[in-house]
């Protein structure tokens, strides 16, 4: 491999020095936004979303450069996004039709409750994605180790009498083996929680596979 003139370190420099001050943008933008979506994240873990959108590789190449200017607009759009994910799981599918609320004989005290539940679940999930971090495992281990994990939840839900509707469930009870009864509501919210996350065409594509 031919040396690198430097005519090219510093077009490399100043490309990487870019990519640092949109992540700063994106940063600063979260932190003077007044959405919802500012209370559900610590600074610091939107540093490190930020840092893992941007890392280059040893020896980057221009693919990787704009494959980690791609990541940031991603990051961008999760961080600014109105949705509490974990509210909403939390919540469940009463938050569709409030039904819960309304029949409860003490709404104070089911609001109450509900917002300790959402505090807690914030809690449990920050100590994981921490514990996730200092394990020095890739991500694919981390993936394989947080699996594990969804498998545990999911087998613990399949022998509960009543399952809360939500796509955090869905995703758990998916997680373990075809032995297991879900409840009714499981195939639709499987499919409404596939088609929330992915677009449309990758989502028909799964529904393809899914018919072999």
């Amino acid at each position: 491999m031919s040396p690198i003139s430097n005519a090219e370190k510093q077009d490399r420099f100043r490309k990487k020095e870019n990519l640092g001050f949109w992540a700063e943008k994106v940063f600063r933008l979260w932190e003077m936004s007044m959405g919802p979506f500012r209370e559900i994240r610590t600074p610091e873990e939107v540093r490190h979303a930020l840092e893992k959108a941007t890392e280059l590789p040893s020896g980057w190449t221009d693919d990787d450069f704009e494959l980690a200017k791609k990541r940031l607009g991603q990051c961008q759009l999760d961080l600014l996004s109105g949705v509490d994910q974990i509210a909403n799981d939390v919540n469940g599918h009463w938050n569709v039709d409030h039904s819960d609320l309304m029949t409860t004989p003490d709404p104070v005290k089911f609001i109450a409750d509900n917002k300790a539940s959402i505090r807690k679940a914030r809690n449990l999930a920050a100590h994981l994605i921490s514990a996730l971090k200092l394990s020095g495992c890739n991500d694919a281990d981390q993936a394989a180790a947080a699996m594990e994990v969804v498998r545990f939840i999911g087998r613990s839900l399949v022998g509960s009498r009543e399952i809360r509707r939500s796509n955090a469930t869905a995703i758990c009870l998916a997680s373990v083996g075809p032995q297991y009864d879900r409840p009714k509501w499981f195939a639709e919210q499987l499919a409404e929680t596939l088609r929330w996350q992915i677009d449309k065409s990758l989502a028909q594509e799964v529904g393809r596979q899914l018919q072999k």
